[in-house]
């Protein structure tokens, strides 16, 4: 028999399992509402990327929202082990997708001028504070090679630590305040 778990269950699990995943990071968790209902929005600071965040989440949405079709794929059930000597239980999340929202602090936009300072072709510029605050008024090139990346289009410093940091993970970067 199947059990099928509600979106608001699914909300504790997934926070849960995030917990888990990545600890001392603090996710918020938030069911839609109205038309949305079976949608949940998960929003944290700094932490991990979008990507492996993906990975946690994704294994609790029942359906996945396909745009070439724009229909929604049904996952399937999942099988999820029991406690101790308890049997296997088949389970059907019902939620219907979960986005993710990465917000950075100045702890982030430190990290973004440490990469720019050691591993970019810009060595020199200064783009943050050494309390991480934006320098609006900061000079940008055209464009900036940084870890291994090209960066163009650059619009603003908090753009560029954005693309900077999309691919980093925060939990265990350390940069020293200066």
């Amino acid at each position: 028999m199947i059990e099928y778990i509600t979106t608001k269950d699914t909300a504790k699990l997934v926070r849960a399992a995030l917990k888990n995943a990545f600890p001392g990071v603090k996710f918020s968790v938030r069911m839609s509402t109205g038309t949305a209902a079976a949608w949940m929005n998960v929003s944290y600071s700094d932490g991990p990327t979008e990507l492996e965040v993906k990975e946690v989440t994704s294994q609790f949405q029942g359906r996945s929202f396909n745009g070439m079709t724009d229909s929604y794929d049904d996952s399937g059930t999942a099988l999820i082990a029991g406690e101790g000597e308890e049997m296997p239980r088949e389970v059907r999340y019902c939620c219907d997708g979960i986005l993710s929202h990465r917000e950075y602090t100045a702890a982030g936009y430190r990290a973004a001028q440490h990469l720019i300072r050691t591993e970019s072709d810009h060595r020199d510029l200064v783009l943050f504070t050494p309390e991480g605050e934006p320098i609006d008024s900061a000079t940008l090139p055209d464009g900036l090679y940084v870890a291994g990346r090209y960066l163009d289009y650059l619009y603003s410093p908090k753009q560029v630590a954005q693309a900077i940091l999309h691919r980093v993970n925060l939990c265990t970067v350390t940069t020293p305040v200066r």
